[in-house]
């Protein structure tokens, strides 16, 4: 009788074994290439990357020397061209996004709360928010370019103007908006309609009995019912315009006053193109300054949106654990 209960234990073990190895072999199949790919892409690169920014790497050799300097910091901190020009160019991509994302959140969320509304068409309509954005970018750009051309470009001969879209820098700086929006709603778009349709309409119900008008409603119904949506969204934009560069490229190429227009990842490329044989440590020192603001902003939002629970809250909070105590 022992026995036979030790062999029936040791088979249900190794079924278990036998399940567990099924399990891990189905998971494995299926995120082993997204893992390597990741590892590939995205984690060699930065753990390099940062190691390039404390040491003396030049591309003559692959494995960096001096390991643990701080060299590149202290030239990027100093009062050399090299500082002046990337500092600069950081201020330029904040002023930039400070203007453009206010303006890729509301467009879209307009956008969306007419298409909530669900007039006649909708569907295509939302279906052509969406489409700009599926389009390469240097395919956009340079359609606008022909589109908005100074002597042969149909916008300035049908309305009889005379600007030089792409020669001055405010003119400029206007197309780069409009492709950004153009090519960038889309995505905000698509997640804010979402959020409107997750929205309780019972809510809506309640507000109305309660005499609120369409005011009223929008900001203490719909607002807060797509909270997680337009942070998603604002934090997605932020990072996304802190790192713009091909619009930059590719619309102000033929600018005479570029240098003053030139981001951030802008500068970087600059940078590495040249002939400075320091310039992978200069360009990884960049990228990791750059990517440190990055991140205070994104914890200065999430610590301003924070929800905050006042006295009735965490009291409320805790008669009902009570309850389901």
């Amino acid at each position: 009788m022992r026995k036979l209960v030790e062999i029936k234990q040791y088979a249900q073990t190794r079924e278990m074994h036998k399940s567990l190895a099924r399990k891990s072999l189905s998971v494995g199949t299926f995120l082993g290439p997204y893992a390597v790919c990741f590892a590939m892409f995205f984690v060699f690169p930065l753990i390099f990357g940062i190691v390039m920014a404390f040491s003396k790497f030049t591309p003559t050799s692959f494995l960096p020397d001096d390991v643990g300097t701080l060299e590149n910091f202290t030239v990027l901190f100093g009062s050399n061209s090299i500082a002046r020009d990337f500092w600069s160019a950081v201020w330029t991509t904040i002023k930039f996004c400070a203007c453009i994302v206010p303006l890729s959140m509301l467009i879209p969320l307009g956008l969306a709360l007419l298409t909530n509304l669900k007039p006649p068409g909708y569907k295509l309509f939302r279906a052509m928010i969406y489409v700009p954005g599926i389009f390469p970018l240097t395919a956009t750009g340079l359609m606008l370019m022909r589109m908005f051309d100074s002597h042969y470009g149909w916008v300035n001969n049908v309305f009889g103007l005379s600007i030089d879209w792409f020669g001055s820098v405010t003119a400029c700086w206007f197309m780069i908006a409009f492709l950004c929006i153009w090519c960038g709603i889309g995505g905000n778009f698509i997640i804010m309609s979402a959020g409107l349709e997750n929205v309780d309409k019972t809510l809506y119900e309640a507000a109305k009995i309660d005499g609120c008008n369409a005011w009223q409603k929008f900001l203490h119904v719909t607002l807060p019912g797509i909270k997680p949506q337009l942070f998603l969204t604002l934090f997605t934009t932020i990072i996304g315009y802190m790192n713009i560069y091909g619009q930059i490229f590719i619309l102000g190429s033929n600018n005479p006053d570029l240098n003053s227009m030139k981001s951030a990842v802008y500068r970087i490329q600059d940078l590495l193109a040249g002939s400075n044989p320091r310039a992978f440590g200069y360009a990884a020192a960049m990228g990791i300054c750059l990517g440190l603001i990055i991140i205070v902003i994104a914890v200065v939002q999430l610590i301003v949106t924070k929800d905050r629970k006042g006295g009735r809250k965490h009291a409320e909070g805790f008669r009902q654990w009570k309850e389901s105590q």
